[in-house]
């Protein structure tokens, strides 16, 4: 878990967060790839909502304690009585995004969060979407003008770094791998 998400907060930026992972390329950028590589696993392999918005990890996990808090219901025993039965509450954080809220698997970590499915502010991304783009920023691949050397640039990628098969098309019209990435370069993934 990242320094910056407090206790009792369960939430994985790696797998949820934009602008944590723009800052995390910084430094992957200029390290070693076997780290970055087991980093990555954390993101899985379902599909996964992913936040775009403006408020940092430490901003959301904040805002998050802030609704239990202001409601009583932040201890161990008021937030399991809260939950009840319920497999997932959702909630709503002050950008007007929503988050799901679940029993943590942690014992110091009972109040798990994530993005909402189709809240404001969040996508919905194949967390084998999310890595390869993640691994062409990291390698600073750049989007080009030729729709047949991004193919081959990201199956290159997909092969060589994450033992993923590769892909038959960037069809712009529908690939989330090239929406994805170009999210990233736009917003200076790859200086």
């Amino acid at each position: 878990m990242p320094p910056e998400i407090p206790l009792p907060v369960q939430y994985n930026p790696y797998k949820h967060h934009f602008r944590f992972l723009l800052n995390e390329l910084k430094e992957w950028q200029n390290g070693d790839w076997n780290i970055t590589e087991k980093t990555m696993l954390s993101i899985g392999n379902n599909l996964i909502d992913f936040y775009l918005g403006e408020l940092t990890p430490e901003q959301v996990c904040k805002a998050s304690l802030n609704y239990f808090e202001t409601r009583n219901i932040s201890a161990k025993t008021a937030f399991n009585n809260w939950m009840g039965n319920a497999e997932w509450k959702k909630i709503t954080l002050p950008d007007e995004s929503k988050w799901l809220i679940k029993h943590g698997n942690q014992p110091d970590r009972y109040i798990h969060i994530h993005p909402a499915k189709f809240s404001k502010h969040t996508i919905r991304v194949r967390a084998t979407t999310l890595k390869t783009v993640l691994t062409l920023c990291v390698h600073k691949v750049p989007i080009l003008n030729d729709a047949e050397q991004n193919l081959k640039s990201v199956n290159e990628q997909r092969i060589s770094y994450l033992q993923l098969s590769p892909i038959k098309s960037l069809d712009e019209e529908d690939s989330g791998i090239l929406k994805l990435w170009q999210l990233f370069v736009n917003a200076g993934a790859i200086a």
